[in-house]
């Protein structure tokens, strides 16, 4: 007779999956940064311990939504360990495509959920990767401030001053002007 699943076992077979799952799109990212199989293994080792320590508050239901996450935290990793080896960065990740949130629960999502879609999206992308990152832990996962700057190794105030910054920057290309623009 087959024993039930324990919850511990449970976590542990969940957490195999999403290694098994995003190991090798997360090793693709960490490399187009760090252009270094060794230094790429380290990123996505670093990034599944961040995942792996938060693993109880990660939403895991929705795929595209974990997929976004875990491209944003590996590629976090990546960039801080290219920042401690002294290198200069030069990434773009225009081609990273992300759906917008469809929730309505808070002022600041419903001011995103309002518009439309593809536009905003395509709004987003264009957004500096700082504040397009904080942007979508924030809207499209629903993490607090609090849970995105230990995830990201940040400031919870660095991440309040993110998001505003980068609600501005949109706003005003939504108005028609420019998303870089100061």
């Amino acid at each position: 007779m087959a024993k039930a699943e324990t919850a511990q076992q449970r976590l542990a077979r969940e957490m195999e999956e999403l290694y098994l799952q995003y190991r090798s799109p997360m090793f693709r990212v960490a490399m187009a940064i760090l252009r270094d199989e060794g230094l790429a293994e380290d990123a996505v080792q670093q990034a599944f311990l961040k995942i792996f320590q938060n693993f109880e508050n990660i939403q895991r239901e929705d795929c595209n939504k974990i997929r976004s996450f875990i491209v944003i935290l590996v590629r976090n990793t990546a960039i801080d360990l290219y920042r401690r080896r002294g290198r200069e960065n030069v990434i773009s990740f225009e081609d990273l495509e992300l759906p917008l949130p469809d929730r309505e629960s808070q002022p600041e999502e419903q001011v995103i959920a309002r518009l439309e879609g593809e536009e905003v999206a395509g709004y987003l992308m264009e957004l500096e990767e700082k504040y397009r990152d904080l942007l979508i832990l924030r809207y499209y996962h629903g993490y607090q401030n609090k849970e995105i700057a230990r995830l990201l190794g940040m400031s919870q105030t660095q991440v309040a001053l993110g998001i505003y910054r980068g609600k501005q920057k949109l706003r005003r290309r939504l108005e028609g002007g420019d998303a870089h623009g100061d």
